[in-house]
């Protein structure tokens, strides 16, 4: 199954599985993304594209399952943060995306992505509210960056942070689709999936 496949289909999935959550198809265009390519002077992912070119949301995030060294757990049902057990191997995370509210266009996502201009990486999103998530526009690979630790100063600076804080996250982009929408359990330390 080709990129556009799969993540369309495991959105779809995600749907039919939490049929509390309205998806809509997105509104974007083959052509705004382009002009935005052409703005932010930046080739987007074809992995990315097709998350584009799927859906929205009518929640503000999604959570994911992960195994790795956490101490806090999103509780879905208090909505919530709270100490994890010493017994619960795995924690509740969340990613809040762009594009994940009804009719959102791309320039929400070209806002977001002003700080990063010029440092190689594309903004997605945030996660468990303290981390940048951004995409390595040359290899692909996703990385993790504490908010705190990168100055917001566009260009040099900003990269430099970028460079010596960001933790790998997924191996690629596809891989946050699996977790957080496919459902699977990942290993963060390891960034593998748990096959059990």
């Amino acid at each position: 199954m080709d990129r556009k496949n799969y993540i369309q289909a495991t959105i779809e999935k995600f749907g039919i599985e939490h049929p509390e959550v309205e998806l809509r198809r997105t509104i974007i265009l083959d052509q705004d993304i382009v002009d935005l390519e052409s703005r932010l002077n930046i080739i987007i992912p074809n992995a990315v594209k097709d998350y584009f070119r799927s859906y929205t949301l009518s929640v503000p995030f999604v959570t994911g399952k992960m195994l790795g060294d956490f101490s806090m757990t999103y509780c879905e049902e208090t909505g919530r943060w709270r100490e994890l057990e010493i017994e619960e191997e795995i924690a509740t995370t969340i990613l809040q995306l762009p594009l994940m509210f009804p009719n959102k266009d791309l320039s929400e996502f070209e806002r977001s992505n002003t700080i990063f201009h010029g440092t190689g990486f594309l903004y997605l999103g945030l996660y468990n509210e303290e981390y940048y998530v951004l995409l390595d526009l040359k290899s692909e690979q996703v990385y993790q960056v504490d908010m705190a630790r990168v100055r917001p100063t566009l260009g040099e600076e900003t990269r430099a942070d970028i460079l010596r804080w960001a933790l790998p996250f997924f191996n690629k982009f596809e891989d946050l689709v699996r977790c957080f929408f496919g459902g699977e359990l990942y290993d963060e330390d390891e960034l593998t999936f748990d096959i059990e």
